[in-house]
């Protein structure tokens, strides 16, 4: 019993030491690729945002892409509701205030019942797009400069289609931002990266991604996607199925959401743990599903497995040991967040990374036993077994 405790304290141990160790390697070999790269001529980008008021950082995260340093050329199209009156009010204001900006500002009906609000809105700004790069990204994500210039290099790959970046948050304005922030920058690196050492990805962020609008046209766009609410795991398989492969880029982008209360935190936790079980946990080959329950899923419980071992059967030792293991975190997560993620968490809110750590399983265990009915962005929806969702009530019009 003795000795199968000591393997499994060191196989815990080791499963931080290793991700770290291969954490380092991926973004050391994507400099040393960036700097052998021969710098390739000036793309046409079209930057799809789909749009929906609500966030009081919104307007902060749209100027700041606007502001973006890059050698491409770049043209925003805003996709909004018709009944979204407050998007129209900013956007317009935002579009005088940066006049040297392309940006085309297309307003929508609802999306039909059964009909991914967001999808909706990607297949009709495709059809605006010029650029011969298509870049989507979400209307909370803020892009670092030369952020197109990291990831451009990786579609032109063989048989790359779709290349994405890593997101973390920078929120900590209240209680309830911080716990999210932390969920996320606590855990990204640690389980974006390492697997694709074992497998190609497959899925992708959905926040930020780039793909060349020759290749998109030969998947007939996101015309098939637009009865999945999962858009971005659909869109990774959709491509995958054409026999492309997905692009993991060192590309860090910012994120900003506001959170409002324990409701609205809650709401946007179940969703994040929803999705994977109407997508990865349903659909993926069964390799897949060994690397993400084994690289993902199971070193999630690892942190309050230690936590639990040692209130249980406290003594000299297992101190010694949960001191280690959690300075370890400690040390790892600062690492990652100074040369990594900016700065994002202030250095004061590390340790609620990793008390963030301890909770995640609840949360997850929480999520398996909930209905899987989601609110997203005030539209409730329930989400069928094949992958696609039903509106049980639409957000009302601000």
């Amino acid at each position: 019993m003795n000795i199968l405790i000591l393997i499994l304290g060191i196989i815990i141990l080791s499963e931080r030491a290793i991700k770290w160790v291969l954490i380092k390697h991926f973004f050391q070999k994507a400099k040393l690729e960036s700097e052998l790269t021969i710098p390739s001529q000036s793309d046409q980008i079209s930057i799809l945002q789909p749009i929906l008021s609500g966030d009081p950082t919104l307007w902060d995260c749209l100027g700041h892409n606007l502001a973006l340093k890059t050698s491409h050329q770049l043209e925003f199209i805003w996709l909004i509701d018709q009944n979204d009156t407050p998007a129209q009010i900013g956007c317009r204001q935002l579009i005088e205030t940066y006049p040297d900006v392309k940006i085309k500002l297309i307003s929508l009906p609802p999306s039909p019942n059964q009909i991914s609000p967001k999808m909706f809105k990607l297949i009709a700004g495709v059809k605006e797009a010029t650029g011969n790069i298509i870049a989507v990204l979400d209307d909370d994500t803020m892009l670092p400069n030369q952020a197109f210039d990291q990831c451009l290099p990786y579609l032109e790959k063989p048989e790359i289609g779709v290349a994405f970046g890593l997101p973390y948050y920078v929120n900590f304005s209240n209680f309830w931002s911080t716990l999210v922030s932390s969920v996320v920058n606590g855990n990204n690196l640690l389980t974006y990266i390492p697997y694709t050492y074992l497998i190609n990805p497959f899925t992708i962020n959905g926040m930020f991604f780039v793909i060349k609008k020759e290749v998109l046209e030969k998947v007939n766009g996101f015309a098939a996607l637009d009865k999945f609410i999962v858009d971005d795991y659909a869109i990774a398989q959709h491509f995958r199925q054409q026999g492309y492969q997905l692009a993991q880029t060192p590309v860090c982008h910012g994120i900003s959401t506001q959170i409002q209360d324990s409701t609205h935190y809650f709401n946007l936790i179940t969703r994040w743990f929803i999705f994977p079980q109407t997508s990865i946990l349903k659909s993926s080959h069964f390799q897949e599903l060994i690397v993400f329950y084994l690289i993902a899923f199971l070193p999630t419980m690892f942190p309050l497995i230690v936590l639990i071992y040692s209130l249980l059967f406290p003594s000299v030792y297992t101190l010694i040991y949960a001191v280690i293991y959690f300075g370890l975190n400690y040390a790892l997560l600062t690492n990652f967040n100074q040369n990594y993620l900016r700065n994002a968490t202030p250095k004061t809110h590390i340790i609620v990374l990793i008390l963030v750590q301890i909770l995640l399983p609840t949360h997850i265990i929480f999520s398996l036993l909930a209905p899987k009915k989601i609110n997203w962005r005030g539209h409730i929806m329930q989400l069928n077994k094949d992958g696609g969702f039903e509106f049980i009530q639409r957000r009302d019009p601000p």
